[in-house]
């Protein structure tokens, strides 16, 4: 009797963690925590160790972020919950599935929202203000103007996406208009054009069910395929830049470049058949370049910490 009434908390527990995690959207929120360790690394001075204080300051960044990141996308299906029970491929969450009621969603918001800008306000008043701005240009410009009214929304919907890569650098920098932290965001803004129009091209049907004017959905495939090669070639050209606004050198051109030669590899595929399963090769690799860009900078920055010899130019 003991065994089976821990074994139903323990599937409740589950089926719980379950709904949390795709309610604050937990592939998404995770990529946004590499990006900001990526930026702390990047902004600790590498010939500083990373000593308790500032793997606890690094930790409760994270932290922090985390629960802004994971209230800020409860929140945007809190918002959506009834346009997402119109598509096919959202109708499955939390919210419009029945999983959890818009109230207790209304509860989660309001207490993720709340410690993660505490927690960042006690660590800098700039991270809670960079914060701030995140979840107004999300939730409040992006979500409720411009994604419903605009095809281009997803151009200054990027903002708010490539913040977190700078609240990450700002953390250990301490300097919010630092070139270096700048040109990281711009490389987070530049990204998420091809990652995101691959994804309205490959659900324009979902788009549209549910009244959102996407880029495929008011201008077609070939405008969106002309704009995702834009992007992303804009987007390959700042990363490969890095030189300019980071002391890197081979440990992260080498790997940068062939990664380059990589996605354009795989963006010429997907040009030739669009609608073929090539998206997915070119969603992927895109996504994992991002990965890389900011990983290996970080490898290169602390390659003498860690005695990876560096060659002469």
């Amino acid at each position: 009797m003991c065994m089976l009434t821990i074994g139903r908390m323990t599937a409740g527990f589950t089926f719980g963690f379950k709904v949390i995690r795709e309610l604050s959207k937990s592939g998404i929120v995770l990529l946004v925590l590499i990006s900001v360790l990526a930026g702390y690394l990047i902004g600790q001075p590498s010939e500083l160790p990373l000593d308790a204080r500032a793997l606890s300051r690094m930790g409760t960044t994270l932290l922090g972020i985390l629960f802004l990141a994971s209230g800020s996308s409860a929140l945007n299906q809190l918002q959506e919950y009834k346009i997402d029970a119109l598509m096919p491929r959202t109708a499955s969450r939390p919210i419009p599935s029945g999983r959890m009621s818009p109230h207790a969603v209304f509860v989660f918001v309001g207490l993720t929202l709340f410690f993660g800008l505490m927690t960042l306000w006690k660590l800098s008043p700039s991270l809670f203000y960079l914060g701030g701005v995140a979840v107004f240009f999300y939730n409040g410009l992006y979500t409720l103007w411009w994604k419903k009214n605009w095809a281009y929304a997803a151009v200054p919907g990027a903002i708010p996406g490539a913040i977190p890569v700078l609240m990450g650098y700002t953390s250990a920098q301490g300097q919010v208009f630092h070139p270096a932290g700048i040109y990281l965001f711009l490389v987070l803004f530049f990204w998420q054009m091809p990652h995101f129009w691959v994804l309205a091209l490959r659900y324009r049907k979902d788009y549209e069910s549910g009244g959102f004017p996407t880029l495929p959905v008011s201008y077609g495939l070939n405008v969106t395929v002309r704009q995702i090669v834009f992007w992303c070639l804009a987007y390959l050209g700042v990363a490969l830049m890095a030189p300019l606004f980071l002391q890197v050198r081979w440990i992260y051109l080498v790997p940068a470049l062939l990664m380059s030669l990589k996605v354009i590899q795989e963006l010429w595929g997907f040009v030739k058949t669009p609608e073929s399963q090539k998206w997915l090769h070119f969603f992927l690799w895109v996504n994992l370049s991002l990965v890389a860009y900011l990983g290996f900078a970080a490898l290169d920055l602390w390659s003498g910490f860690l005695a990876i010899p560096h060659f002469t130019r």
